[in-house]
């Protein structure tokens, strides 16, 4: 049985992946997407991403690159530019772009290897030219099948994007109205008709995946998570996501570690 990479990990920069034979599930932030070959995908910073290889595909082949959040920083990164190009994190590539994505491949290797004072400079122009090559492969790209989910309309993108964006700053739906130059009931109104979910909804689906996958994966209290989630106290936080998820974060956390005994226990037995 092939090894199952289900982990979710989070990188403050970042990777693109290229699916060359094999197939297998990816999910980046709250969007799912079944990988075959000639995928392209891209994480960006704060993305939360995990993946598992798909049992009837058999063994695969994949290629990353990751870039680090320096490196960003230092060839001004547009983030909120990138989560409105790439707001659907996956397409499969034609011969002309799988092409291209070899060719940025052997230049990097190349820049990479040399050892002179500028290799971070060249690096930096060559991200932003490969970043600028990118977007027009997603703009052109037919079949991006999660786009659904989240709307057509360029406002609910553009929505959505300043939702990933600042959702831990920013929970208040006046802030993105006022970011979009639209009024409350305007926004929500069309962010409802587009999607199905209320914009309230949206913005409170990206604070839970950061809140669950604090409650999953880290040792940090309640307290360091409200903290890190900018709210203003413990209190807060408790209520939130109470209100959304019907469970306190202890019990949540709580439930957890039960259902992972009881499967942990179950294999053991089958074992």
């Amino acid at each position: 049985m092939e090894p199952r990479l289900t982990y979710p990990y989070r990188f403050a920069g970042v990777i693109c992946l290229y699916c060359i034979e094999g197939q297998f599930n990816l999910q980046i932030g709250m969007d799912e997407y079944h990988v075959t070959r000639d995928c392209f995908a891209i994480s960006l910073p704060e993305d939360i991403l995990s993946f598992s290889w798909s049992e009837s595909g058999g063994p695969g082949r994949i290629t990353i690159m990751a870039i680090s959040e320096q490196m960003l920083n230092e060839m001004e990164f547009d983030m909120l530019g990138a989560l409105y190009a790439f707001r659907c994190r996956m397409v499969k590539v034609d011969q002309r772009t799988k092409i291209l994505i070899h060719n940025f491949q052997n230049i990097f290797r190349s820049v990479t290897g040399d050892r002179h004072a500028d290799v971070t400079r060249s690096l930096g122009y060559l991200l932003k030219s490969m970043s600028l090559e990118l977007t027009h492969i997603w703009d052109r790209m037919p079949g991006q099948d999660s786009l659904a989910s989240q709307g057509t309309h360029p406002i609910t993108r553009q929505f959505i994007a300043l939702v990933a964006r600042f959702h831990t700053e920013h929970r208040d739906m006046a802030f993105y109205a006022g970011r979009l130059g639209l009024t409350q009931k305007y926004l929500s109104s069309l962010i409802r008709k587009d999607t199905g979910r209320t914009a309230p909804r949206w913005i409170a689906e990206y604070v839970l995946m950061d809140a669950r996958y604090y409650l999953r994966y880290t040792s940090m209290s309640v307290k360091e998570i409200a903290w890190r989630l900018q709210f203003n106290n413990q209190m807060d936080f408790y209520r939130y996501f109470q209100r959304h998820v019907h469970l306190t974060p202890t019990a949540y956390r709580e439930q957890l570690l039960v259902r992972e005994n009881i499967a942990r226990l179950s294999a053991s037995t089958m074992d």
